[in-house]
């Protein structure tokens, strides 16, 4: 259960953004926007409100422990849950050591057991399609969102995707070029059929490449008026572009290879597969404007707005918007240990972090909606090497 008295915290962290109430419906501004609200992402006839305050206690739980059997890497995307018919859940995480993504079941999502296992030990529901070759995935999987296809029945995972080969030379992880790619589970998310790539980034992965990532990283899915949008960073370092990017796909066409279309110049124009893109203009810290990492989108159904959680260099932000292509300026919800800009593991001891994070309000049925209580979970570096482990803590939002 969630502690309702949360605003008694003495030691909770308080950012505050202050905006008028617009007093339109959600409905007609996606209808003007062309997003369209349908599903259960839009509120028809209710009022937007604006954040006033968003509260993150200072009291955090490890989730996943050091000797947990899913490995000390959790998570390494954002994750995904979805809740089960009789109030448990099914969780989808990234890392573990696995490179992959772990299927976990939960009653509280606190406690879990694997949904795959050999010989009593977790293993991962969507692995690397195999090292030392071209394949986009062939070196990591990490889920970034699981929801219904179009047939009510199915699940799709929308994931990242790593190449770790350049040159014919296998990297161990850095540098490393990165796609979306699509999978598809008639079974409840237990086994995973590969669909494709989806989304690349305009610049395509190069015989060499500086050390760091390139490409089309860390998807956050939400459905629309009869769209998937997908929120994600692009990196194009010949072309010398960064930032968020949006790309949408037809529901009805279950986001298959082909049907999505990025956002550039003032719409949805371009392929999804190379097509150029126009970075959503957010800025997060001015004076690190390029720090922008590991968004992750849901339907916020006290606000009645859209709401991104991501990384800067101030720590774990959040910001609102109607549309999906305007966002309100990024407000830290919870301060870095050390400045993001400056973190590294090659010197001792390596620096601290938070994350990776997701909003879970667990009255939702799933990460695509949140509401204005949850846990915000996140990764949280240990200081060994780039180790990190799930944590979470208590938020609330208050709207004016």
């Amino acid at each position: 259960m969630l502690n309702h008295s949360l605003l008694s915290f003495r030691s909770s962290l308080r950012f505050s953004v202050y905006s008028r109430k617009r007093n339109i419906t959600f409905a007609v501004i996606l209808s003007l926007c062309g997003c369209g609200g349908s599903g259960n992402t839009a509120a028809p006839a209710s009022t937007v409100k604006s954040i006033s305050s968003f509260i993150v206690s200072s009291d955090e739980q490890n989730v996943i422990p050091p000797d947990s059997p899913f490995g000390a890497d959790n998570p390494d995307e954002h994750l995904s849950f979805r809740r089960q018919a009789d109030g448990s859940f099914r969780l989808w995480v990234a890392g573990g050591g696995s490179a992959g993504t772990y299927g976990l079941a939960s009653p509280d999502l606190l406690s879990f057991t694997s949904l795959v296992a050999s010989g009593g030990v977790p293993t991962g529901v969507l692995l690397p399609s195999g090292p030392r070759t071209t394949a986009f995935d062939a070196d990591y999987v990490g889920a970034g969102s699981v929801f219904p296809s179009a047939n009510g029945i199915d699940l799709l995972m929308i994931y990242h995707a790593e190449n770790h080969l350049f040159n014919g030379v296998l990297s161990s992880g850095n540098p490393f070029y990165v796609a979306i790619g699509l999978a598809r589970s008639s079974d409840g998310g237990v086994t995973w059929t590969r669909e494709g790539e989806i989304i690349g980034a305009h610049d395509p992965q190069l015989p060499t490449q500086a050390s760091g990532g390139a490409g089309a990283l860390t998807p956050s899915a939400v459905e629309s008026g009869g769209y998937i949008y997908v929120v994600f960073r692009e990196i194009d370092p010949q072309s010398r572009v960064t930032g968020f990017a949006i790309a949408r796909a037809p529901i009805a066409s279950d986001g298959m290879p082909g049907s999505w279309q990025k956002y550039s110049g003032g719409s949805f124009s371009t392929a999804g597969l190379g097509g150029t893109f126009t970075p959503l203009n957010i800025v997060l810290d001015p004076t690190v404007p390029g720090d922008m990492r590991q968004p992750q989108v849901s339907f916020n159904t006290y606000l009645n707005q859209f709401l991104m959680v991501s990384i800067g260099n101030g720590g774990i932000y959040a910001q609102t918007s109607l549309d999906l292509i305007s966002w309100t300026p990024g407000v830290v919800i919870l301060k870095a240990p050390v400045p993001d800009s400056t973190v590294t593991f090659s010197t001792k001891p390596p620096s601290p972090f938070n994350w990776y994070p997701t909003i879970v309000s667990t009255d939702q049925p799933s990460d695509r909606t949140s509401d204005q209580t949850g846990y915000l979970y996140y990764a949280k570096g240990t200081g060994v090497g780039s180790q990190h482990l799930m944590y979470r803590r208590v938020f609330n939002i208050v709207a004016n």
